[in-house]
């Protein structure tokens, strides 16, 4: 849960992208792309487009969690230590592409409204519920026989733990979310700010240059025509 959910959250708000494009080299040469250039096309890319779709993004956040634990392939996994390693990169990388889409304050090929933002992440929670109610349910071992050949002292009731994992899965797995929530709304606010701000200077700066404002022109439209209106009943 810390790779998959806590850790991304402080990677994505410190803005690695924006960060690498300002450090990293560019090319030697007009026709070298260089590391810079690479990461460039990247993000511009169609692949970029389609991982940052936010159902994209949702299914490979919780999607694989149901793939990997309800399947073979953890107990796979976990044979090998470069399986162990995958697991590690994948739950970090998922977490950070989701949350990137979501919170994320480097650019984003997508302009997602903050709307369909809030209703993702109420569909990454309860999806998220969902999977720890299912390992709650559990009558068998998802690990493959895994962790009983380790044969440790101290390893008690299997499927207890793995129930008990479930429980704080269902219980603390909702914290980030709302993390995540709770930023999204400052953003929100933040944003709706920045745009009342804007539309104020461009008001400024029509009426300055004696322009006038949309809300200056549509008054006297009405203007013109309660003046119609009493000049028609006169007649």
């Amino acid at each position: 849960m810390v790779l998959g959910m806590l850790a991304p959250i402080g990677l994505v708000l410190g803005a690695p992208i924006t960060l690498a494009l300002r450090t990293l080299p560019q090319g030697r040469t007009p026709e070298e792309r260089g590391v810079r250039g690479t990461l460039i096309a990247f993000l511009h890319s169609r692949y970029s487009i389609i991982l940052t779709n936010p159902l994209t993004a949702l299914a490979l956040f919780d999607g694989s969690l149901f793939v990997l634990y309800f399947t073979n392939l953890f107990g796979n996994l976990m044979q090998s230590h470069a399986g162990h390693l995958f697991m590690t990169i994948h739950f970090l990388l998922a977490g950070f592409l989701f949350f990137h889409v979501i919170i994320g304050i480097d650019p984003n090929p997508r302009k997602i409204p903050h709307l369909v933002r809030i209703v993702i992440l109420f569909g990454a929670m309860s999806i998220h519920a969902f999977f720890a109610i299912a390992l709650l349910a559990t009558t068998s071992l998802i690990d493959g026989g895994y962790y009983g050949s380790l044969r440790t002292p101290w390893l008690g009731d299997l499927l207890a733990d793995q129930h008990a994992a479930g429980s704080i899965a269902w219980a603390m797995g909702e914290v980030p979310i709302i993390f995540a929530l709770i930023a999204t709304f400052i953003q929100w606010m933040r944003d709706d700010t920045r745009e009342a701000k804007r539309i104020d200077r461009n008001e400024a700066r029509m009426a300055a240059m004696g322009e006038p404002d949309d809300l200056a022109q549509y008054n006297n439209y009405l203007s013109q025509l309660q003046r119609r209106d009493q000049r028609e009943g006169n007649q």
